[in-house]
């Protein structure tokens, strides 16, 4: 080290301004770029210029940040602990402007959230990347997420206990809004020890399958009532997924569970699916709201949710049905998947 960055290193005075925010951010693209001509085409700068700005911040901070030569760019013990301050620092930066625009934009308070359980072992939830953006432009707002079942968040929205609620689509009530998220994917299960699971996939028919226990939803018996599901000898009720995983974990009964909960759920992992071909469900997960003017907390999340689909954002008496099938069976003559509005598995 240069006497010049002996002397900055005894007397750095740690206050930083625009110019040395600049020389970092070179340098921290540098970095990202693996070297200075890595980075020409990120910073739209020639290297003689990327060169002064980092020997700038070298002096500046008294460090020798990186070494040049045959074997390349490589950043000195000193370098890599400013790149990581300057990491910390741009998260910090824009955390503060976020703040500054939640405290401009005016948006405080609460904003409470109900959702159906078993919803964050689906990989196509948007969920948490909607409130991770929500949280981001508006800091100052309290996220009080609760679950509840489908009927309880419909109920909790219409007394306005809840502001928003993410449901299994059925039937609609006309004072809330509905906006389609996705599809989810159920099917009919037993466990290793039901009866049905050692018996051949081939031979296998809807009658003997209606031989046997079904365990239904106590709630939106829809699906009940639809397909080939309303053939099976229904004999116990279940008010939600885990409840129904442990009635299907007995041996007693066939149940139906979304397919992503028992991907990831290591005690379902050996269930199995009965008569895929037939017993394929696929159930809307909507977003709703109350019907009319919304409060700023509410309008900032449906902002970024984005525009409702055709038809999605209306309220109606029912639920518009599908004519898509889900898996239909290669060699079935009539398929008879269904795709069902009501709360299968919710």
């Amino acid at each position: 080290m240069n006497e010049t960055m002996r002397s900055h290193l005894r007397r750095f005075p740690i206050k930083l301004n625009d110019g040395d925010l600049r020389r970092l951010h070179i340098f921290c693209t540098v970095t990202r770029c693996g070297g200075f001509a890595a980075a020409e085409s990120a910073l739209q700068m020639g290297l003689p210029s990327i060169s002064r700005y980092i020997k700038d911040l070298e002096i500046r901070l008294g460090v020798r940040l990186c070494r040049r030569g045959r074997v390349g760019f490589e950043l000195t013990e000193q370098g890599r602990r400013v790149f990581e301050a300057s990491l910390q620092l741009t998260t910090d930066l824009k955390s503060f402007e976020s703040k500054m625009r939640g405290i401009h934009d005016g948006v405080t308070g609460t904003l409470t959230l109900g959702l159906i359980d078993t919803l964050i072992t689906d990989g196509n939830l948007p969920l948490p990347q909607l409130l991770r953006r929500y949280r981001l432009r508006y800091p100052l707002v309290e996220l009080n997420v609760q679950t509840k079942t489908t009927t309880a968040i419909e109920q909790s929205l219409l007394d306005g206990s809840l502001d928003v609620g993410l449901i299994v689509g059925r039937r609609r009530i006309t004072q809330l809004d509905y906006r389609l998220l996705y599809r989810e994917q159920n099917r009919l299960y037993c466990c290793p020890e039901h009866p049905l699971y050692q018996r051949d996939d081939q031979t296998l028919s809807i009658e003997d399958v209606c031989e046997f226990d079904y365990a239904s939803y106590s709630f939106g018996n829809e699906i009940d009532q639809s397909g080939p599901a309303r053939f099976l000898r229904k004999s116990a009720t279940a008010d939600s997924v885990e409840a129904m995983a442990a009635l299907i974990s007995s041996g007693c009964f066939i149940g139906i569970l979304p397919e992503h909960y028992v991907r990831s759920v290591w005690r379902l992992q050996n269930f199995k699916s009965l008569l895929p071909g037939l017993f394929s469900m696929s159930t809307a997960i909507e977003f709703i709201t109350r019907h009319g003017a919304h409060s700023p907390r509410v309008a900032g999340l449906l902002e970024l949710l984005g525009p409702a689909e055709d038809g999605a954002g209306a309220s109606s008496d029912a639920a518009a049905p599908s004519t898509e099938p889900l898996d239909a069976p290669r060699n079935a003559g009539s398929p008879l998947d269904f795709d069902v509005g009501s709360g299968a598995a919710h």
